[in-house]
């Protein structure tokens, strides 16, 4: 079935066009409560970089519903929507086409759209939604008891939802050769840019953009992972891009792939922002992607391998964090929870959740082994022949790397000379230097 719809707007639109050239159009206009339920029923909001939910902003928008709808107007900046097909109809009607989400659908004023939502939901059956996917699912649901409940109470009280929402519509400009490409190439940056009225995380950014798409192609089944701002997950991008980092750097130092920018270790622990830069400076490199439609497209296959290796980094954090306490105690026949920052009476759950119903029994800083997984490009190793980047020891494995085989006498000892200190031992970079020398060790074996 074509996503399309038609609207009705309650304003004369104006079409503006650029005075520059750019063969994008813009029409501003208002629509009402009934025309944004329809509106629901097609647009999706996976163009936007935040997915909207019951918070501080919602609740003011809802607040103002509620006591002074006929002020909402002068309010709000409203609802902007994105879309390749914008045909002008006659009585203030417009054709919009929303096929393909990434390009297409509400790409700015998402929590404008989720509080109207929330409150025709409340009003019509007292029933409150908490989030985007919520919304999106109950209007699946029920579109078509939405609009009966909807057209009833407003026959019985006009004044409920007697307000206009300001909307605007991007869209190539009608009929003009090369309109289409100019869209696709301009639409991503003109949503970050919206969306900067609220500052924007730069993973969102980034993921916006495309660089994470082929990390999303191999982890998305498995992991719950937040990619967007307020998305329902369990995992943080930043994290799992930390991790990404590591085969990356191995690349860069060994000079197989050029980066203007050059990693340090200590900042896998100590800057996710530096890791995410790190990650997009290199997405974004002419001679490993290319541009399609607005979207970065990785097409180098040894940065692939490279990426591929990001699952076992997550699953050997997770092996380490449930096994670390018991390594430190035999490399130092010491006891692990003797110390401050270790907490003996809480558990904790793992990063990645590679394992499942696994907690550790203890809670502590990860900052005690982050440099035995900056360590682990000791394990990588580049395959001319096939031109990959590949493991000489699986750390996701314990048949290849049982752990208590690392030797970590003297790892161990540094942590007591730095007084188990977890901000220190995270950002020594000696650590680091001990952590590859363990690994040495272990192969020399």
């Amino acid at each position: 079935m074509a996503q399309e719809i038609i609207i009705k707007l309650e304003h004369p639109f104006n079409v503006l066009a650029s005075r520059e050239g750019v063969k994008i159009e813009k029409v501003s206009s208002s629509i009402s409560p009934f025309t944004l339920i329809k509106l629901l029923k097609f647009a999706e909001n996976k163009i936007n970089p935040r997915t909207a939910k019951t918070n501080s902003i919602t609740k003011a928008i809802f607040e103002t519903l509620e006591t002074s709808p006929e002020l909402f107007w002068y309010k709000t900046k409203g609802i902007l929507l994105a879309t390749t097909e914008l045909r002008k109809l006659e009585r203030d009607r417009v054709r919009l086409s929303f096929e393909n989400a990434d390009y297409e659908g509400i790409m700015d004023g998402g929590h404008n759209v989720f509080a109207i939502a929330n409150f025709i939901t409340t009003k019509l059956f007292d029933h409150p939604l908490k989030e985007w996917n919520e919304c999106k699912d109950f209007w699946k649901e029920n579109y078509e008891q939405i609009v009966a409940a909807y057209d009833a109470a407003n026959k019985e009280n006009p004044e409920m939802f007697k307000f206009s929402i300001p909307i605007e519509i991007i869209a190539p400009n009608e009929g003009e050769d090369g309109s289409i490409d100019q869209y696709y190439d301009a639409i991503a940056e003109i949503c970050a840019a919206r969306n900067n009225n609220v500052q924007l995380h730069e993973t969102a950014k980034a993921n916006q953009e495309g660089f994470y798409d082929y990390l999303k192609e191999k982890l998305q089944e498995r992991y719950k992972i937040i990619w967007k701002t307020n998305e329902k997950g369990n995992i943080k991008a930043e994290d799992v891009i930390a991790m990404a980092d590591i085969p990356l750097i191995f690349l860069v130092n060994e000079g197989l792939i050029d980066s203007e920018m050059r990693l340090n270790r200590v900042n896998l622990y100590s800057s996710k922002g530096q890791c995410v830069k790190f990650f997009s400076q290199i997405m974004k490199n002419k001679k490993y992607s290319m541009q399609e439609n607005g979207k970065t497209i990785l097409q180098d296959e040894l940065i692939k391998s490279a990426l591929d290796m990001t699952e076992d980094i997550m699953k050997f954090f997770d092996r380490m964090t449930l096994k670390f306490p018991d390594l430190y105690n035999s490399a130092c026949r010491g006891k692990f929870g003797a110390f401050s920052a270790v907490k003996n009476d809480r558990t904790m759950e793992l990063l990645f959740h590679t394992i499942r119903d696994q907690k550790c029994r203890m809670s502590y800083p990860h900052s005690f082994f982050y440099p035995l997984i900056a360590g682990l490009t000791s394990l990588m190793e580049y395959n001319g022949s096939r031109n990959r980047l590949e493991w000489k020891v699986n750390p996701a494995s314990e048949y290849e790397l049982p752990l208590e085989k690392i030797d970590l006498g003297r790892y161990t000892e540094m942590m007591k000379l730095l007084n188990y200190n977890p901000n220190v031992i995270g950002k020594t970079a000696l650590m680091y230097d001990l952590a590859q020398d363990a690994y040495h060790n272990f192969q020399d074996k």
